[in-house]
């Protein structure tokens, strides 16, 4: 435990593997061919495997692509990254509003009443909320956290410390059901 902490902090043995999940708006500009080109916020590496939701007249569709190419462009007066993103299978006539579901594999490291200090295979900002699936002990939980701080590991190639903390974004009486299994995890440590 830290003392400048305000909860314990424990340390996890055994680290929880899970996925945390961010969403990125997307406007898909135009098809070409194979691949579909969309405008976003933020620029992603070549060859990063996501989804992509979109909707398709009424019904919404999650296809799988695999960034292409992303360039900085200018944008009334704003730097976005237009991205050419490779699909699989045919693109009908999608609407242009579309959501980037990013999976960033993480390991749990220790955890506290209120977050966790996760390692992830990406980056992630510091405000960035999303959603954390973990596998604890062969049943999987899932909650809703916001990046604190992100800081890059010395010498280990891709790879952050995240430290997250839970929010609540439902009205449940305890949080969710992660938080709540952490939480009777440590009263039992």
């Amino acid at each position: 435990m830290n003392g400048r902490r305000r909860n314990p902090r424990y340390h996890v043995s055994k680290a929880f593997e899970g996925v945390f999940q961010t969403l990125m708006d997307v406007i898909v500009e135009s098809r070409d061919g194979p691949y579909l080109v969309a405008l976003s916020d933020a620029a992603l590496r070549t060859g990063l495997s996501l989804l992509l939701d979109v909707f398709v007249g009424a019904d919404r569709r999650t296809l799988p692509v695999t960034v292409a190419e992303s360039s900085p462009v200018i944008q009334a007066g704003l730097v976005r990254y237009r991205l050419r993103l490779a699909t699989v299978g045919s693109c009908d006539e999608i609407d242009p509003d579309g959501l980037l579901v990013i999976e960033t594999p993480v390991r749990v490291l220790d955890m506290s009443q209120n977050g966790f200090l996760l390692e992830a295979s990406r980056q992630s900002a510091a405000g960035t909320a999303g959603v954390l699936r973990v596998d604890v002990n062969g049943r999987a939980y899932e909650g809703e956290i916001r990046v604190a701080r992100c800081s890059r590991l010395e010498g280990a190639a891709e790879r952050h410390h995240l430290g997250a903390e839970c929010l609540r974004t439902r009205r449940v009486p305890h949080g969710s059901p992660l938080r709540d299994a952490f939480c009777a995890m440590l009263k039992t440590a």
